[in-house]
Formats: structure tokens, C-alpha cells, sequence
């Protein structure tokens, strides 16, 4: 059997993780003292929480993608820094809800305009309709995966 050889810069897996590594290192560098202390996991957590503030911790879980345990270390670390807090969900006392403060939410209007620029640069020179493509590409995988990880299917138990 052939050996095929792998080329990363072939891979989807590896391009696109790799562009968001690179996106979101670059929009630090650019926000500076800004965003000091703030990393990809943090992003992620602000990013949520900037579209839905007051999810519960296993959302955050689920939504960033990490472990249990990351999860709560950033959250730990932002409420330090005074940028989210922690919040017992009346609703179900055994989960607590995650709320921006005015600091994380004025996080959002600090980084915004270096994520754009970052973007911008990013894609100079490429055709809009290329970006289109891209875009609507990315937002159909991105929707199957989450579906199927947020609603496995249970896998077949029974031997054929």
C-alpha cells in the first residue's frame, strides 16, 4: 500500500487552526496593555459572553470548547482581573451564571477595532467573493460540528 505524505498546509484542521491562533495572537499584540494577561480560552469566554451575557459555566464548556477545569481557571482568573462575575442561577442553584462587568463589556470596544484591522490585513487583497465562499463554508462546518458534538448521536450498541 502507498504511503500518501501529508501536507499540514493541505489540512483544513491545521489551517484553520492555526489562522485563528494567528488572528488572535496578532489582536493581542495589537491591543498591547490593553488585553495584558488575556488569552485564546479568555477570548473565547468574552467572545460568548459578549454575544450572550449570563450563560452558565458548562455553555462556556461546551461553546469555547475546553475542559471543565480550563474553563474554571479563566473564569477564576477574569473575575480576578474584575472582568466577569460568578452568579448563583436562581433558576437552578447548583449552576452559577457568568455576567461581564463594565470592564468586560468595555473589553469589547478596546478589541474590536484590532480585530478588524487584523482581518482587514489578513485578507488584503482577496477577492470579496473568495471571502464569501469562505465564510459560508466555515459557518456550515462550524454549525454541523457543534450540532454533532452539542447532540451526539448515541453510537450502535448492538453487534450486526
Amino acid at each position: 500500500m502507498a504511503e500518501h505524505a501529508y501536507n499540514p498546509l493541505d489540512s483544513l484542521v491545521f489551517l484553520t487552526n492555526r489562522v485563528g491562533r494567528l488572528l488572535s495572537s496578532d489582536i493581542r499584540k495589537r491591543a498591547g496593555n490593553e488585553v495584558e494577561g488575556l488569552y485564546s480560552t479568555h477570548m473565547g469566554v468574552l467572545v460568548d459572553l459578549w454575544m450572550q451575557d449570563g450563560l452558565r459555566q458548562q455553555d462556556l464548556v461546551s461553546s469555547v470548547i475546553k475542559d471543565k477545569g480550563t474553563i474554571a481557571r479563566a473564569l477564576e482568573n477574569l473575575e480576578k482581573e474584575g472582568i466577569v462575575t460568578r452568579e448563583t442561577d436562581e433558576a437552578d442553584r447548583r449552576n452559577k451564571r457568568i455576567y461581564l462587568t463594565p470592564k468586560g463589556r468595555n473589553l469589547k470596544t478596546v478589541m474590536l477595532p484590532h480585530a478588524l484591522k487584523s482581518m482587514d490585513e489578513a485578507l488584503e487583497g482577496m477577492p470579496p467573493e473568495e471571502v464569501a465562499i469562505c465564510k459560508k463554508v466555515l459557518q456550515r462546518m462550524y454549525k454541523r460540528l457543534t450540532q454533532k458534538l452539542m447532540h451526539p448521536v448515541p453510537a450502535n450498541t448492538t453487534s450486526p
